[in-house]
């Protein structure tokens, strides 16, 4: 038996640590030899240790190195105070705990280096060497604690970036002075405030990034266009590039017809378009400060040929409100003729007079005796209840009657639908809209007028003869629209109505409606006689065919009889 331990210490020391710590893992794992080899390994391994801790609590200038032969364990160099192993045993069992644990695993020595390489490889992990540092403090929750105790500091968070490209979020930037000077909300609660709530920069990222484009094969070297700069939305932008593509002109030929005045090119509904798309004061302001003027985009770069007209916005205004007159007068003049002529032939018709007063005789005789009886007059709205009167012949009505009276006796009467054509034609005019829609535009280019006084000598030369032109023209329809006012009073008193409440829309509309049906009726009575005439002669010709028939048949029974 001692000859086979000492072969196996023999053995031991000629091995490396690295191999020791391998022997002593398969002993461990080998189910025969648990009981044997194990328990020597591990309590050799523990004596090392413990003399190894104590030499260097006795000789800290000891050098512990780590080598192939010794691992772990140092090796002392030239310390008075060497003990010996009984002494190392005593020191052990007196110590009653152990720093480390009872099995510490021995490290492999290290592999060579390959040929050609000067760099060593990475040191291997060890217990309590390069450990992963402690985790951050938690945040503070208590808003009056001075952070002196809980030992957190806030720092200020770090601007975020992000990693990839961004969708565009556009909106109206304000300037840091702007936003400090006044009171705003942004002033009030600062980006620094621990109240404000942290966004998710990586949904944000995950959501709102640029999705990559697929590379498509490349026929032919496409020439990189250079980012235009822009300071109008993107709505906007593109309602300025359609209403610039209609010019077919650059942005100075339009600049230039603006400044001129020249309305040639320029009607109502594009100088509409135009006030509605003019510059706003951030997006001057934006222009302005743009340094790099070339690389502005097209419609910027009308504003800028827009912006060195002076009073643009006066001068496009003053072309709108004479385009504007020009149109309304067009359209309302006609309009206004003819309301007044229908209200005049109202007033001088002769026929329709007569018509109603055979009409009110009729309406008396048939009322006679009821409390609506004895009248002297009538509203001009009973013309249209004329047909409502049913007679005991079918198709007939008291307006028929009246045209088959009429055709009798007074044959001119039947004229009136002639009088009345004027009126017709006037019916569905409002004429409360149109004298309020040049009233409107009459004090649109009072204000014009105002402005244009108050503004350069150049400006009143180029625009002042034309708005003042559309300024006597609106008088002048102001004028008529006060005769055709007279008129209405004057019709009023002539039907029998309240002026105020009276509707020359409604009379003409009646007067129209009546017309219609008086045609109707005459067309009616027309087709009625010859309808009549046509059985009568139909009456007539059945009665000659039965005369000659039984002259006939009284031939035919006088020869019968001679026979």
């Amino acid at each position: 038996m001692a000859e086979q331990q000492e072969e196996r210490s023999n053995q031991s020391r000629k091995i490396g640590p690295g191999q020791v710590m391998e022997n002593l893992l398969s002993s461990m794992q080998c189910p025969k030899h648990h009981k044997t080899v194990s328990r020597r390994s591990v309590q050799k391994v523990n004596k090392y240790i413990q003399v190894d801790m104590d030499l260097e609590e006795e000789n800290p200038n000891a050098d512990l190195s780590l080598s192939p032969t010794t691992g772990l364990f140092g090796k002392l160099q030239q310390s008075p105070g060497n003990t010996s192993p009984s002494q190392q045993g005593v020191s052990s069992s007196s110590q009653g705990q152990s720093a480390l644990p009872a099995l510490l695993p021995l490290l492999p020595a290290p592999p060579p280096l390959p040929p050609g390489c000067k760099v060593l490889p990475p040191a291997l992990p060890m217990p309590g060497i390069n450990a992963p540092s402690l985790p951050p403090p938690q945040p503070c929750s208590n808003p009056k604690c001075s952070h002196l105790t809980c030992g957190y500091g806030g720092q200020p968070h770090p601007k975020k970036t992000p990693t990839l490209r961004m969708k565009v979020f556009h909106w109206q930037k304000l300037p840091s002075d702007v936003v400090r000077q006044s009171h705003s909300m942004w002033a009030v609660m600062p980006s620094s405030s621990k109240e404000l709530v942290e966004p998710d920069y990586a949904s944000l990222e995950l959501l709102f990034s640029v999705p990559p484009t697929t590379p498509k094969e490349k026929m032919r070297p496409k020439i990189k266009k250079t980012k235009e700069i822009t300071f109008i939305g993107p709505k906007k932008s593109l309602l300025l590039s359609i209403f610039l593509k209609q010019f077919k002109c650059s942005n100075e030929e339009i600049a230039a017809m603006i400044q001129k005045g020249d309305r040639s090119k320029l009607d109502a509904e594009i100088l509409k378009q135009l006030l509605k798309l003019l510059p706003e004061d951030h997006e001057i302001n934006g222009l302005k400060s743009c340094k790099e003027k070339s690389e502005l985009a097209n419609v910027d770069q009308f504003y800028l040929h827009l912006l060195e007209v002076p009073s643009y916005q006066l001068r496009i205004e003053c072309m709108l409100i004479c385009e504007e007159t020009k149109i309304l007068l067009e359209c309302l003049w006609p309009k206004a003729q003819a309301i007044r002529t229908a209200c005049e032939t109202l007033l001088t018709s002769h026929r329709l007079p007569v018509f109603c007063q055979l009409i009110l005789k009729v309406g008396n005789f048939l009322n006679y005796g009821h409390h609506t009886g004895d009248a002297g007059g009538f509203k001009i709205s009973a013309l249209l209840r004329l047909t409502e009167t049913k007679a005991n012949q079918s198709h007939i009505t008291l307006l028929h009657h009246i045209l088959e009276e009429v055709e009798k006796n007074d044959a001119d009467l039947l004229q009136l639908p002639g009088d009345l054509d004027f009126v017709s034609k006037a019916a569905g005019i409002h004429f409360d809209v149109m004298r309020a829609e040049a009233g409107a535009n009459l004090k649109k280019l009072l204000e014009i007028e105002k402005r244009l006084f108050l503004s350069t000598d150049e400006l009143k030369i180029q625009h002042a003869k034309s708005v003042q032109g559309s300024l006597d023209a609106s008088k002048d329809l102001q004028k008529e629209l006060a005769t055709i006012e007279k008129k209405k009073e004057e019709l009023a008193d002539y039907l029998c109505e309240d002026r105020k409440k009276l509707s020359l829309e409604d009379v003409f509309s009646t007067m129209k409606t009546f017309r219609e049906l008086f045609l109707k009726a005459l067309q009616d009575n027309q087709e009625r006689r010859e309808q009549a005439a046509k059985c009568e002669k139909r009456k007539k010709q059945l009665k000659g065919e039965d005369a000659k028939r039984l002259k006939g048949e009284y031939k035919k029974s006088s020869t019968f009889n001679k026979n």
